[in-house]
């Protein structure tokens, strides 16, 4: 049976392995491409909804020249 104890205890090693594993040698720290990442989503997010908007536009015809 784990006792409490044991649980903190593991929780506490978890803690400091996580701040003392080798930070990014490029100079971002662990996360440094999740700013890449989250961009990224920005763009494709963006990119869907013009595209929705696009197409929904277009079914009530508002893109119509004539």
């Amino acid at each position: 049976m784990i006792t409490r104890f044991a649980i903190r205890a593991q929780e506490l090693l978890w803690t400091v392995r996580l701040r003392l594993e080798p930070l990014d040698e490029r100079g971002g720290g662990r996360n440094s491409d999740e700013g890449l990442h989250i961009g990224a989503g920005a763009i494709i997010a963006g990119t869907i909804a013009a595209g929705v908007g696009a197409f929904v536009a277009n079914r009530l015809g508002l893109l119509d020249l004539n």
